[in-house]
């Protein structure tokens, strides 16, 4: 018994292995467009919805971003204000020291 012939490999001819691959590629392209659409019919409305939270994580991470530079502003504010506040202070006191004499 002879493995392969110039006609035949493991008994089948050319045309039987020409049918067994369209026939393996016919099924292989069938189970890929079953698996991308149960892909899509499963998992599209979780992947639509993480989408969203996405956008809405990015808008609030935004927001905060924002808030927090007018929170160092409000400081920096604070800080100037207090700063006068304590200078005002001082010229009063030294104001009312003069006075008493």
């Amino acid at each position: 018994m002879n493995w392969i012939t110039p006609h035949s490999f493991l008994s089948l001819d050319w045309d039987e292995w020409a049918s067994i691959i369209a026939i393996l590629t016919a099924i292989v392209f069938i189970l890929r467009w079953l698996l991308d659409r149960a892909d899509e019919e499963l998992f599209g409305p979780i992947r639509h919805q993480l989408q969203d939270v996405n956008c809405g994580l990015n808008e609030f991470n935004q927001r905060q971003l924002q808030a927090e530079l007018r929170l160092e502003e409000g400081d920096k504010k604070f800080i100037r204000h207090d700063e006068q506040l304590k200078d005002h202070e001082r010229r009063i006191t030294n104001l009312e020291e003069e006075h008493r004499k």
